[in-house]
């Protein structure tokens, strides 16, 4: 026989029925049967049934076949006499679906499990702030962790998992475990600042590297807060992780297009000022020898004609050279300078180069007519009239060239008798835009960059460009390329000393 569903109506048990009807939750009373005594106003509701009709209703008949077969597990085990507690989504009577959580206690009378208790709560909201959470986690990839000191247990939000790249099912998330993974040279800054946290109760924000197990090195932002207990006493840690790696390279490669911003900017400024200052000297010069060629040429004389026209000459080349220069310059800044290397003879091009960059100053050239270098041939010339029209301009005589191979590399000297460079200005020499403040170089108009051209050509053909001072006085570059002809030659002779 079954428990009425109805209770007396006396004051105290209609409290009690009221009480039980307002619960935010849904109660009822399950004998060893799976036949139902008792049930609440919320779970009638919820299923859809008069009290009538719910006592002596078997369970399956009000669960559903599906949700009995998952529940049947937990009733077993509250008719073995073990209180049960799970987690089921269910559907109410108007079609709207809850997650809810379900609490089975047995009801043992004299020993013997008579029937159990259920009592079942809506859940929705929290499940619900869980999934938000946990997305907002991942969108942010952002997670959260907590520590208890006495138990020593660490819990992890699922985010955690993925920012570590393990496998929540086998990995053990425990203080230990967690800085296994941190990068050997942030591990023991890491590990201080968890015992700072618990032991001194401070809060902290760090930053660290993480390495996952398939070896994708991560940039972490860690933030933590110590719990403390009623007397001020750490009795866990409460923190979060989260994955910077996408925001540093991204502020790494923001940083990155800036600096070249600038340096294109600089690079312009510097550039449209050379034009406007070192390109208009030799080009007004230029102009006013074919002017007054023009204007005077039937009353000139020749020798004065050969004069002008030399000079002419002479400016024009200076303002090719500038161009030219300008070109290779952003070429280089381009990264897609040309560099065609083929068996170049030293002495030929050595010949060519002093007739046009010497400008009538006597230079001495010491070289085997069969030395080559492997070399772009116009980037050879290119660096020897830089080289020669810098000692012409800021040397003395005498002014010479001595080239000659040396085992597998081919070395050139360009020496002269002048002042030579600075010492505080040599570890700068081959800086872009940059001249001496002292010395004859300071004196003379220059564009300040030339050097740092000559020395990229020289490494665009696997070759270096180096100074030294000249003995007695005096500046001496030194350009090695690859030899052409790699034989040993017993008539090698050492570059200029």
């Amino acid at each position: 026989m079954h428990r009425p569903s109805v209770i007396t109506d006396t004051e105290p048990e209609r409290r009690l029925r009221a009480l039980v009807d307002n619960l935010p939750a849904l109660c009822a009373y399950w004998d060893r049967d799976l036949r139902n005594v008792v049930a609440n106003g919320p779970y009638l509701r919820w299923f859809g049934v008069t009290p009538e009709q719910m006592v002596g209703m078997h369970i399956r008949d009000v669960l559903g076949e599906a949700v009995y077969a998952k529940n049947l597990p937990y009733i077993t085990g509250v008719l073995a006499g073990r209180e049960q507690l799970f987690e089921r989504t269910l559907i109410d009577s108007d079609g709207v679906t809850h997650h809810t959580q379900a609490s089975y206690v047995p009801d043992v009378v004299d020993g013997t499990v008579a029937g159990f208790f259920v009592l079942v709560t809506d859940v929705t909201p929290r499940v619900e702030a869980e999934r938000a959470l946990a997305e907002a986690q991942r969108l942010a990839e952002l997670g959260s962790w907590q520590l208890d000191r006495r138990t020593r247990a660490v819990t992890w939000s699922a985010e955690m998992y993925q920012i570590a790249g393990v496998d929540a099912g086998t990995f053990e998330p425990g203080v230990d475990n967690y800085l296994s993974l941190v990068e050997p040279d942030d591990r023991d800054r890491l590990l201080q600042t968890f015992r700072a946290a618990a032991e001194g109760g401070i809060g902290y924000d760090i930053e660290y590297r993480l390495r996952r197990p398939d070896g994708d090195v991560r940039d972490i932002q860690g933030r933590g807060n110590p719990i403390t207990d009623g007397a001020g006493t750490v009795i866990g840690l409460r923190g979060t992780v989260q994955d910077v790696t996408t925001a540093r390279r991204a502020a790494r490669e923001l940083a990155r297009m800036n600096q070249e911003l600038a340096e294109a900017n600089q690079l312009q400024a510097d550039i449209i000022g050379m034009l406007g200052h070192d390109l208009r000297q030799p080009l007004t010069s230029l102009l006013c020898y074919l002017d007054e060629l023009a204007i005077g040429w039937e009353d000139t004389p020749d020798s004065v004609k050969r004069v002008d026209l030399r000079r002419a000459d002479a400016a024009a080349r200076r303002v090719a050279a500038l161009i030219e220069d300008v070109l290779v310059m952003a070429s280089i800044d381009a990264g897609s300078l040309p560099c065609r290397p083929a068996p170049t003879r030293l002495a030929d091009v050595l010949a060519e180069t002093v007739e046009h960059a010497a400008d009538g100053v006597p230079v001495g050239i010491d070289v085997d007519p069969a030395v080559q270098a492997l070399v772009d041939p116009f980037h050879l010339r290119q660096i020897l009239a830089n080289l020669i029209g810098n000692a012409v301009k800021y040397g003395r005589p005498p002014i010479g060239v001595v080239a000659a191979t040396r085992g597998t590399v081919v070395k050139v000297d360009v020496y002269d008798h002048g002042e030579g460079v600075p010492d505080d200005f040599v570890p700068r020499l081959f800086d872009r835009f940059t001249r001496a403040t002292t010395g004859i170089a300071s004196r003379k108009p220059g564009t300040g960059f030339g050097l740092y051209i000559v020395r990229q050509l020289a490494l665009a053909n696997h070759g270096t460009l180096s100074y030294r001072p000249h003995q007695p006085h005096g500046a001496c570059f030194t350009l090695s390329l690859p030899a052409a002809d790699t034989r040993p030659h017993a008539e090698d002779r050492p570059p200029h000393r």
